[in-house]
């Protein structure tokens, strides 16, 4: 009986038991179809044996096969031209969200398959129907359906792989501001409160425009649950208009939220000029103790294509213009920091690359050239994830200049498709596990 117990408290602290002993690529199958995440972390736990095993990279790449770090898309069918709250039945509104994970994105088992199962439900229903705006470092912003008569706009976030949830305080809408113009997902990393919070959500930041054409700010912070006043950041100014360019969803790059702007004079012979609207991230947590500190420079680039903001992967912020056959890469060499008013500090330098496209798909003569038939979205690592309506999901490397295949189309979005929201997941796995486990590490290693 002694020596039964030994061996037990052998196994306990070795781990592994008779796992240990399958040969190696045996064990790589048996735990590339662990079920979730989740699983994986408490199998991790488990003993030091296994610990040390779920901190090698070499290890979790085998096991975990995220490709470019894309998981997959968020998808919802929405009803053309219906704004959310004419409605009573969200239901009649759109259909749920769903998610649609890419090829071999959560290796060859059934994570996959148990990602989709813990999407909106929470129990209560508060993300039923919720739309999907953006995602950003494995956090998830949608939008929640308001109640009929409601003109609060009403927000949260979740974690799909971790399966964390939080409920943002209502914001109230103006009776002028009556859309969302612009949002940023900002993590604890972002903001400076913890250099380690890359996949915690911390700050929202939400624009709203008016009909008289006037934006403002609107800062929540995780940590004290409240929104900031809202603050004034543009407005038409005499015959100038200005309308956001590219993605809804702002570029954070430095300690800075950043969206484009075109700025349209009213001239016939003016093709419009690129503006940055670059909002300060703060480190604190009262996001009502001050007004938003945020720049509007002028951009040295010609406002031609289909502008985006992105990040370059040797982490210079650059505006990439989508032609029908080319694209032109326009990388700022230096850096402004982003601070209070709307006059720029200091003039930026561009520096200007241009690379061809393959004919992926042909243009047909109808419907018109210039509808878009495809949807460009930044990822992150210098790269950005192209959607082709008739075709398939292709993935364009602006340092390499290469353009990569990812997943067929699912399905084509015809015309009847149009109002459909499509939200590009991507996360960092194999950064996430050894960000999460490192604490366990560090416990491991000082207990002996």
């Amino acid at each position: 009986m002694a020596e039964d117990a030994v061996a037990a408290k052998r196994r306990r602290r070795g781990g592994g038991g008779d796992l240990s002993a399958l040969p190696e690529h045996l064990l790589q199958e048996v735990l590339s179809r662990v079920g979730t995440v989740k699983d994986l972390f408490m199998l991790a736990a488990t003993c030091r044996r296994w610990l040390g095993r779920f901190t090698d990279r070499t290890f979790l790449r085998e096991i975990l096969c995220p490709g470019q770090g894309l998981l997959g898309f968020f998808l919802q069918d929405a009803l053309p031209g219906v704004m959310m709250w004419t409605l009573m039945d969200a239901a009649q509104r759109a259909s749920a969200c769903s998610f649609l994970p890419a090829p071999r994105s959560f290796g060859p088992g059934p994570t996959a398959r148990a990602l989709t199962s813990s999407l909106v439900a929470d129990g209560g229903g508060a993300f039923d129907y919720a739309v999907p705006l953006a995602a950003r470092r494995g956090i998830v912003l949608m939008q929640r359906v308001a109640r009929r008569r409601d003109t609060h706009l009403l927000f949260g976030v979740c974690n799909p792989v971790t399966g964390e949830r939080h409920l943002l305080a209502p914001l109230d809408r103006d009776p002028n501001h009556v859309h969302i113009c612009s949002y940023a997902i900002i993590t604890a990393a972002d903001a400076g409160a913890d250099a380690a919070g890359r996949f915690t959500f911390s700050q929202l930041l939400v624009a709203t425009m008016a009909f008289k054409w006037m934006l403002c700010l609107h800062l929540y912070s995780a940590a004290t649950r409240s929104w900031s006043a809202p603050t004034p950041a543009l407005c038409q100014v005499n015959s100038h208009r200005f309308s956001r360019v590219g993605q809804r969803s702002a570029v954070v790059h430095q300690g800075a939220a950043h969206w484009l702007w075109l700025c349209d004079t009213g001239a016939q012979d003016d093709d419009g000029s690129l503006y940055k609207l670059s909002v300060q991230l703060g480190g604190g947590g009262a996001a009502a103790a001050g007004p938003i500190c945020f720049t509007f420079t002028r951009i040295p680039v010609r406002a031609g294509g289909d502008p985006h903001l992105c990040v370059t992967g040797d982490g210079k912020l650059a505006v990439v213009c989508v032609y029908i056959s080319h694209v032109a890469v326009s990388t700022c060499r230096q850096q402004q920091q982003a601070g209070g008013g709307q006059a720029a500090a200091e003039a930026e330098a561009w520096e200007r690359t241009a690379f061809t496209i393959p004919a992926v798909v042909p243009y047909p003569e109808t419907p018109p050239l210039w509808q878009p038939m495809e949807k460009w979205f930044d990822l992150s690592g210098g790269s950005m994830l192209v959607l082709y309506r008739s075709s398939a999901v292709f993935v364009v490397d602006l340092h390499n200049k290469t353009m990569e295949k990812v997943m067929d189309c699912f399905p084509p979005l015809s015309a009847d498709k149009m109002n459909r929201t499509v939200v590009p997941y991507e996360m960092d796995l194999i950064d996430f596990i050894m960000l999460k486990l490192g604490g366990l590490i560090s416990s491991a290693g000082s207990s002996g």
